[in-house]
């Protein structure tokens, strides 16, 4: 998968989110690279969630609490940039 593609997956997902700040979300991919590389870490880290979430032994694997905590804090560095972004003219 491309960075563009990862990026993509990750916007999209923040999307569903917050699916009233779509436009400003989109917006934001566009504009600022800083968001972009956020939104493929986002995405990243929830497509590593999910691989560990799938194993047999996911309830003994600390990598599950690990990525659920960075996910946790992608998210509100994503609502952080959001909020700096200000209103959607």
């Amino acid at each position: 998968m491309a960075d563009a593609d990862i990026a993509r997956t990750g916007l999209a997902q923040a999307v569903a989110r917050s699916p009233e700040a779509a436009a400003r979300l989109r917006g934001m991919a566009l504009a600022d690279p800083a968001f972009r590389e956020v939104c493929e870490e986002y995405a990243l880290a929830r497509e590593s969630l999910a691989r560990f979430e799938a194993r047999s032994d996911a309830a003994e694997r600390p990598e599950v609490c690990d990525f659920r905590s960075v996910i946790a804090e992608l998210e509100c560095e994503i609502d952080r940039m959001l909020k700096e972004a200000g209103p959607q003219d």
